[in-house]
Formats: C-alpha cells, structure tokens, sequence
C-alpha cells in the first residue's frame, strides 16, 4: 500500500513539474525580468503604431528590440511575421508565425497569420488546419474572420453549399464584416440570383467604400442585367483607379463590351 501512496506522489509532483515548466517555458516568467517586460511592451506598441502607419522599417526595428528584451513574448514573433508578410518575404513570415504558436499554442492570430500565406499559395489544407486551430480557442476575439477565410477555401475547392453555411456563422458573429457580405455577393453569383449578390455589394461597399473587387461585381451584375449604362459608369470609375491591377484590366474588357452594344 505504501508503494502505490508513494507512487501516486511521485507521479502529482511529476506533472506538478511538467506543468510549471511548461508554463514558464511558455509566457518567460521565470526568464525575463519584469522592466524588460515592460520595455519589450514599449517596444512593441511603437511598433504597432509605425505599422499601422505603414511605415514598415521603422515597425520592424521596434518590435525586433521587443522581442530582444522578451525573446519568450508570442506577440513579438507575430508582429515580426506581419511585417514579413506585408513585405513579401513570406518564408520569414511563416518561421516567426510558427514559433508565436509554439511559444502560445492558443495564439489564434498567429494561426490565422499562417492560413492567410497558405491560401496565398492555394496550399488550402494546411490553411485549414490553422484555420481550425485559430477558431478552437474560446477566447478568439475575431472568429468571424477565419470562418470567412474558410469560406474562401470552400469556393476555391468548388464546394459553395459549405461556404454559405461558414459564412451564415460569420454573419451571425459579426454582422459589420465586410468580407462575409462580399463571398455571400459571390455565392449568390454563383447560384444566378443577381438581385440578391447585387444587394450583397452593395452592403459590401457600405461597410468599405475602397474596396474594388466588390464595386467591379455590381458593373458585372448590371452588365448581365443589360443595365449598360450603369455599368460602364461602375467599370469606368474601377478602371480609373486601378488600371494596371487585375480588376482595372476587366473593367476594360467589360467597357469595350459595352460600347460595341452600344452601337
């Protein structure tokens, strides 16, 4: 009896231990004093505020310095890894992604970081996976996000039905998020129904006034709807703001469409 007391004992401390350790090894309480702490989190909002202003040398050199003082902080590998991204050095990016959620295994942005560049490189499995792991933590304070980019991936794999039904989760979660309204336009584009993608569109470029590829599919709409003169003004004014992008060249190839109807 004594033995098994002792090895009941023996096994609590163990996983006491394992706990501890793990914890520690995580978030780098027992590895980073608490004034470099509060120097890396200087560091790190500085950073934040030179990204968001895109000025993206300046962000990196801040959160390079956050993450030199609390190299055990997942933020910073995240926030690294965003610049990379945005930089398009995508393999930097997908290193620092990776080791935010081996440092914080519930970093759902960092997950979702991951799935982006994976989509980008329509390598779509490993992007759900990460999408999933981003959507499993309780605390993620922007599902609707992944359930969108999961969307996305459904329409790519050709499978519409599971993309309505994501992003009808979507919807539910956040119903001020463009992008859901935009694949919701595209799925009822898909299915024929042009006055319910239009209204779609239309909610899209409520929420974000700057975003074309919604914009150029109200001049589709209108064009199947043999509304041309609509349209032209819809293609014109995409193709004048963006005439080198795909979206500029299409509204072209629409607007010459029209003028030959027009005739």
């Amino acid at each position: 009896m004594s033995a098994i007391i002792k090895a009941v004992r023996f096994f609590c401390l163990f996983f006491l231990i394992t706990v501890i350790f793990t914890a520690l090894s995580g978030c780098g309480l027992s590895q980073v004093p608490k004034k470099n702490k509060l120097k890396s989190n200087l560091y790190y909002r500085l950073g934040v505020g030179f990204y968001q202003n895109g000025n993206f040398i300046k962000a990196m050199q801040e959160f390079i310095k956050a993450k030199t003082l609390n190299p055990y902080s997942a933020k910073n590998y995240n926030a690294i890894g965003m610049v990379y991204m945005e930089t398009a050095r995508e393999s930097k990016a997908v290193k620092n992604f990776k080791e935010a959620v081996r440092i914080n295994p519930q970093f759902s942005d960092a997950y979702y970081n991951l799935a982006i560049i994976y989509i980008k490189r329509k390598d779509y499995q490993p992007a759900k996976l990460y999408l999933k792991k981003a959507l499993k933590n309780p605390f993620y304070n922007r599902p609707y996000q992944s359930y969108t980019q999961l969307a996305k991936i459904y329409f790519a794999e050709n499978k519409p039905e599971k993309a309505k039904k994501i992003l009808t989760i979507s919807k539910l979660l956040d119903k001020k998020y463009f992008l859901t309204y935009y694949y919701l336009g595209k799925y009822y584009l898909i299915k024929g129904n042009l006055d319910k993608s239009l209204h779609k569109f239309k909610k899209v470029m409520k929420l974000d006034m700057f975003f074309t590829p919604a914009k150029y599919y109200e001049g589709v709409i209108y064009f199947k709807q043999k509304r041309y003169n609509k349209a032209k003004k819809i293609f014109s004014s995409v193709y004048n703001q963006n005439k080198t992008n795909k979206y500029g060249i299409k509204s072209l190839y629409y607007i010459k469409k029209i003028m030959i109807h027009s005739r």
